[in-house]
């Protein structure tokens, strides 16, 4: 059976569905057949005029229908711009770039019915004239397999009922002409008494505004259909763990867009809560609390040792957005909470889903690498307030620091040094001012960056202070960094520091408080 291969070079697919809105942030994944058959007639009438009208409806049927795919793994991301029409720089509208990211040599694959060889010829051909495919950066190249490689399978399919309910997407497929004709009224051409119904192909290049003219709210053509997707990734599975010692849970984070790093305190929070739940739901009790997750004993008061998850969103790749979540366990799990970690999906807000969770894997404390050198990655912020009576400013940060790692078990720093601001891959500087550092309706605590440190190496990541549990505070492994300054009078300005910064321009306000 023939199968269309279709790459794209610069690991982009730029294309907004048919029906929905550019800052939905929510990019066309797979390709529609719809678009891929548009994209073959615009082809010929550039390319190869000498084609006609009976070839190129016989070239394109094959993608007609409810074809499978075979999907590579990918993300969505989505970049915000600003349009400058010579307007103030207050009014300019905010646009977001959504698009799927992919491996530049990852190939997708659809399946194609029989047909005719002159006509998959001729596809082919039309197929290879492909530059792109959706937005102009969307670059492609496609050809024609006589099957599907052995190491890929079907993983796109047209869904049946028993579906689950979160592996659904919609597909823009392409009606056929008996489809087509078959509809309760057809859009025209011409005027007067030489206005008659479009054919197939003449209705395929319709454009949307000639479509709204005559009042059409979809394009005929269209055939929406329901695809299942199979999980792309194939996460780890848990490693064996001895005993009920601590361990580490890793998601990846897919997100349009990923939140901003700054607020990963907001994304702990519903991490958490989403957690929970999920428990709730395993244990098939609405009032099951498990300690491990909520912090909180059976009658609801805090838990004290440290002896609860803490949720960390990270930064991996040093972009300033969340790509990845760890929870830190200090013990073993039940079989409820090791069935809740592996079941949560999605990170939900006020009833809208803003995120997807991949489970990775499980790994024990011993399986975390060591470092002596540690930066960094969020504010520390702690408990206790400065008072001038307690003497120099830096003298209490760092005795307030040296106690933040003694409560949490980690060795007296030889070294600390402090720095303003946290370094972004792209050359911007995040100060620690415009990280989120308050829960619920608690003021915000001043937030300050370290680089420290030890005798010997130690477990990274960890964090420290106050709201270690849900993001802040967090060490990475570190390096030099010609950021940092001496921890001495005049560059401790951490106590100097406004509240939460409120006005950050790439902030998604779906990440807001």
């Amino acid at each position: 059976m023939p199968v269309l291969e279709i790459t794209f070079p610069a690991g982009r697919y730029h294309a907004t569905a048919w029906g929905r809105n550019v800052n939905e942030g929510d990019p066309e994944w797979p390709p529609s057949p719809f678009r891929l058959a548009r994209a073959l007639m615009d082809m010929r009438y550039r390319r190869f005029e000498g084609i006609t009208d009976s070839e190129l409806e016989a070239a394109l049927l094959p993608l007609v229908g409810t074809p499978r795919f075979s999907l590579p793994p990918v993300s969505k991301m989505a970049v915000k711009c600003y349009l400058d029409q010579g307007a103030k720089e207050l009014d300019r509208q905010p646009v977001l770039d959504a698009f799927v990211c992919l491996g530049k040599d990852d190939a997708l694959y659809m399946e194609l019915p029989e047909a005719p060889a002159a006509s998959l010829r001729l596809l082919e051909q039309l197929a290879g004239a492909l530059p792109y495919l959706g937005r102009s950066e969307s670059w492609v190249t496609a050809r024609l397999c006589d099957a599907l490689p052995p190491h890929r399978h079907w993983n796109c399919c047209p869904a049946r009922q028993d579906a689950p309910l979160d592996s659904l997407a919609s597909v823009q497929t392409l009606l056929s002409p008996e489809a087509y004709s078959g509809l309760p009224y057809l859009p025209s051409t011409g005027s007067g008494k030489k206005k008659r119904s479009c054919s197939w192909l003449e209705a395929l290049a319709l454009s949307t505004k000639t479509l709204l003219a005559e009042g059409w709210n979809r394009h005929p053509l269209l055939g929406p259909c329901t695809y299942a997707l199979r999980e792309q990734e194939t996460p780890s599975r848990s490693l064996s763990l001895s005993g009920d010692g601590p361990c580490c849970v890793t998601y990846a984070l897919r997100a349009t867009p990923l939140p901003p790093v700054t607020h990963g305190l907001v994304l702990a929070e519903r991490i958490r809560a989403g957690l929970m739940s999920r428990h709730k739901h395993c244990c098939g009790d609405p009032d099951a609390v498990s300690p491990l997750f909520s912090g909180k004993d059976a009658s609801g008061r805090p838990l004290c040792g440290h002896q609860h998850a803490s949720y960390w969103p990270c930064d991996t790749d040093g972009d300033g957005k969340i790509d990845h979540v760890r929870l830190f366990l200090p013990r073993g799990l039940t079989p409820d909470e090791q069935e809740a970690l592996e079941s949560l999906r999605y990170v939900w807000a006020r009833g809208a889903k803003l995120a997807e969770l991949i489970y990775l894997h499980r790994l024990p404390l011993a399986a975390f690498p060591r470092a002596r050198t540690v930066v960094s990655a969020t504010p520390v912020v702690f408990g206790r307030h400065y008072k001038a009576r307690q003497g120099a400013h830096r003298d209490w940060l760092e005795a307030e620091l040296r106690r933040a790692c003694a409560v949490q078990g980690l060795p007296e720093p030889v070294r600390v040094e402090a720095f303003p601001f946290l370094p972004i891959r792209d050359g911007a500087e995040l100060p620690w001012s415009s990280f989120v550092r308050q829960r619920k309706d608690k003021a915000p605590q001043p937030g300050y960056g370290f680089r420290l440190l030890f005798d010997s190496p130690v477990p990274v990541p960890f964090a420290i202070g106050s709201l270690a549990h849900f993001g802040l505070g967090l060490f990475v492994a570190g390096q030099e960094n010609r950021h940092l300054l001496s921890l001495c009078p005049g560059h401790d300005r951490g106590h100097h520091l406004s509240p939460r910064g409120e006005n950050i321009p790439w902030m998604p306000d779906m990440w807001g408080r």
